[in-house]
């Protein structure tokens, strides 16, 4: 573990420092839902409604401030921490992180906002639950946008060859790198870190990781990015661990063969050189839904939207002409 992650930060005008090295990134507003959870929320841009929903699963919310303002001359787009993140009430039962649960949460806070058909936006994890709210509730999803998702850690109907081939080309771009050894001992610690049940400790062990999550973290457009990504993280591990591990590997599921019948118009767009689920998980996605766009943003990882953002938003808006 590098000691110097644990070192005190300055957080942005949003953050409030809560100890050594966690900070709370508040949201700008709360509500409560008809059930009596509060839920953690903010806008940001002008135009017809979109809700983004974040990675992980457990990142917070505000980290997806950079996409909103890149697209906020075209949505209003609304950001809301998921059950556990941030104010959002944390669930009594690990049940409630399934991906029914899920959805139903995002559907409800729709509809508290008011919010008729909206554009459904997932990054990563994300783009599992957006597909899956796509399917779940058409009559409110007007469109659908995946970027480096994937339709379930199951591999029904994909190639693990390709994407296993896939995954150590990407990663062996950066082996001679003076940071990549410790970059993948971070990526092997895996189970080991979700368990310990301590955000700090997990936020220290992984922070070297997040580099193999950049096409070229050392540019100068990616530096700063990155820094700020490992700087301004925060993650609700119950949130995570009810997904990854036993009893209920939430994650164990594929909607592959389920997305013929998503009925929205639908891009998938993913990095040339993401790892974890890039062009060979989200290629089969885009071929599943009846009418999908697929772009793929050469020289990006796993976020295209932050290495490569005049191709994101080119390709989002073209796609919006269509």
């Amino acid at each position: 573990m590098n000691d110097r992650c644990c070192q005190p930060r300055v957080p942005n005008p949003r953050g409030r420092v809560l100890g050594m090295a966690l900070v709370d990134y508040r949201l700008a507003e709360t509500m409560e839902l008809p059930d009596g959870r509060t839920v953690e929320w903010e806008t940001i841009g002008d135009g017809p409604p979109l809700m983004w929903v974040e990675g992980g699963p457990g990142l917070w919310a505000h980290q997806a401030r950079p996409e909103a303002e890149l697209m906020s001359n075209m949505f209003r787009c609304h950001l809301v921490n998921a059950p556990g993140c941030g104010r959002t009430t944390r669930p009594t039962d690990m049940s409630e992180y399934g991906l029914t649960e899920i959805i139903a949460f995002f559907d409800a806070v729709r509809q508290r906002l008011g919010l008729e058909q909206v554009t459904v936006m997932g990054h990563s994890w994300g783009g599992l639950v957006a597909a899956a709210w796509a399917l779940a509730h058409p009559e409110s999803v007007e469109r659908l946008v995946i970027i480096d998702g994937y339709a379930g850690e199951r591999l029904d109907g994909l190639n693990p060859d390709e994407i296993r081939l896939e995954s150590e080309r990407c990663l062996q771009r950066h082996a001679n790198a003076p940071w990549y050894e410790e970059a993948m001992h971070a990526l092997a610690l895996g189970d080991e870190l979700d368990m310990t049940g301590n955000e700090e400790l997990w936020l220290a062990g992984y922070r070297p990781m997040w580099a193999l999550y950049f096409a070229d973290p050392e540019s100068a457009r990616s530096a700063p990015l990155l820094k700020q990504f490992r700087d301004e993280m925060r993650y609700n591990l119950d949130m995570t661990c009810a997904w990854t591990q036993p009893p209920h590997n939430f994650d164990d599921v594929s909607i592959l063969e389920s997305l013929g019948a998503v009925r929205c118009p639908s891009l998938v767009v993913a990095g040339e050189y993401d790892f974890i689920c890039g062009p060979a998980w989200n290629r089969p996605i885009a071929a599943a839904i009846p009418g999908a766009r697929y772009v793929e943003i050469p020289g990006a990882g796993h976020m295209p939207q932050w290495e490569q953002p005049d191709a994101f938003k080119s390709a989002l808006a073209g796609w919006m002409s269509r």
